[in-house]
């Protein structure tokens, strides 16, 4: 059923009423579609150089490039090594020499010889103390240590080996050298007579 259009306004004829609405509502839309916004949203342009660089990719190529050929380089001449003895003489015979070495050696000479004169010189070099006389000085300081003591010189040994019989007792260092040479001067008699007598002249 055909409907007639009703316009807001009160018009004087309908049919062109619509036309002239609908012509304007047309192109109120195309202005619609062609209408540019306000604020730019969309991304940012890309630009190829930036993320594909070229330039590096091309200096990585020739590096690698470049690596390879030394390897292959290399393979081979290890592989003609392997084969062949290789041409390479890696024996050296040089002598080094040094400026200063005569120089070196003599003042090495000199300090040996010196060395020499030196332990000779203290080899030949007569001795200022006499170990005879200081033993004759010790022997006397003992003499009269034991002529102005008011006791014996081994009294606290003897009452220690009275009250600990376990105690073994020792003779005094002069006394123990006087009568070694006692017994070089006389014959050899028996050990143990010898340590009884010497302990009976003690204990008087």
């Amino acid at each position: 059923m055909h409907r007639s259009y009703n316009s807001y306004n009160p018009v004087a004829s309908k049919l062109l009423q619509k036309r002239w609405d609908e012509n304007r509502f047309d192109k109120h839309r195309r202005h619609v579609d062609i209408a540019r916004p306000e604020i730019d949203s969309s991304p940012p342009v890309t630009f190829m150089h930036l993320h594909l660089k070229l330039k590096k990719l091309q200096l990585e190529e020739e590096r690698l490039a470049t690596i390879e050929r030394d390897n292959r380089i290399l393979l081979e001449k290890m592989s003609n090594t392997m084969r062949t003895k290789g041409q390479l003489d890696n024996k050296n015979d040089v002598v080094f020499k040094s400026l200063s070495r005569g120089r070196r050696e003599r003042e090495m000479l000199r300090i040996a010889k010196e060395n020499m004169n030196m332990l000779k010189r203290i080899h030949n070099k007569k001795p200022a103390i006499s170990t005879e006389k200081l033993d004759k000085d010790w022997k006397q300081t003992l003499k009269l240590m034991d002529n102005i003591s008011a006791f014996p010189e081994d009294w606290y040994k003897k009452e220690k080996s009275q009250s600990n019989p376990s105690f073994k007792y020792k003779k005094p260092l002069s006394k123990i050298s006087s009568s070694r040479q006692e017994k070089s001067d006389e014959p050899a008699t028996d050990s143990n007579d010898y340590d009884n007598d010497d302990f009976e002249d003690e204990d008087k």
